[in-house]
């Protein structure tokens, strides 16, 4: 029996997917002084959103640690000598590399395998889902391991946000270029490359940010599935818009709706607007 590892980042296509399968889930939560928020499957931002738009100290996203994740670890060995770890991608957490650490624990006495998403969200709950289906057929551990690495490759994020403070919080704009950029209306959109955050293009108006990503959607001519990220509990109209022009374009792809949570909205803020594809396999060949 093959036993699978996450991070409270994960978005599943379909609710309680981690219980119904087994799932393990390593914690993440956000830390604003000594407010502690957790991350989860369904977690939304009602709780944190009150909090962190009022947090004047430094915003802290609390990894699961060596400790925690050996513990989980631990556990799963009373019930099977094998393990599929994957998470969060290491250009935005520590999940990937604290697992590696935990692992080396186990050597020689558990055949562990640790996977960087280079994704989050929805885009690593496909991954795990996939990776449940594998074994549920009665794959291998390698096999399993080499379809999740294919499936990161023909992963695709883009995201924009209205408030350029967050990426100024994270470095990737200057705080002057943040207050420019915030007095001009100016919406910035980031894609997730090789693992990390990347500053893309930008708009001035969210009715042209809604446009930008449905045409970065359509730039794949095939689709096995489309990830729609919001900062809502519920999905938001232009959320649904997205969803409403992509069906007419992708008829046969599925497509979900999920809130990022906790962990993306120190880096996208409150309001922001995503998508996650995976590209299908036969396009990417």
């Amino acid at each position: 029996m093959i036993k699978i590892v996450t991070d409270a980042a994960v978005r599943f296509t379909s609710p309680n997917f981690a219980q119904k399968h087994g799932v393990t889930i390593a914690p993440i939560s956000v830390h604003c002084g000594d407010v502690h928020i957790s991350d989860g499957p369904d977690a939304d931002l009602r709780d944190l959103r009150p909090t962190l738009k009022g947090c004047e100290q430094e915003i802290r996203i609390e990894s699961p640690s060596v400790d925690q994740i050996a513990e989980i670890y631990a556990r799963l060995s009373a019930q099977t000598n094998y393990i599929l770890s994957i998470h969060t991608s290491s250009g935005l957490i520590d999940s990937f590399r604290n697992a590696q650490k935990a692992s080396q624990q186990f050597l020689g006495r558990m055949d562990i395998h640790v996977v960087d998403s280079q994704t989050t969200s929805i885009g690593l709950g496909l991954l795990v889902q996939t990776s449940v289906q594998g074994m549920q057929r009665g794959e291998s551990l390698d096999k399993l391991v080499k379809t999740v690495r294919g499936m990161i490759t023909r992963l695709y994020t883009v995201m924009f946000l209205d408030d350029l403070s967050y990426l100024a919080r994270n470095q990737l704009v200057s705080q002057s270029q943040a207050i420019l950029g915030n007095m001009l209306g100016v919406i910035p959109f980031l894609t997730i490359e090789n693992g990390e955050l990347q500053p893309m293009e930008k708009v001035r108006s969210r009715v042209r940010a809604l446009e930008k990503l449905i045409e970065f959607v359509c730039e794949f001519s095939g689709v096995d599935h489309l990830g729609i990220l919001h900062g809502y509990g519920k999905p938001t109209q232009d959320a649904l818009y997205i969803a409403e022009r992509l069906r007419s374009l992708y008829p046969s792809s599925p497509i979900s709706q999920v809130c990022y949570g906790p962990t993306l909205a120190p880096f996208i803020g409150f309001n922001g607007l995503g998508a996650i594809v995976l590209e299908s396999k036969e396009e990417s060949i």
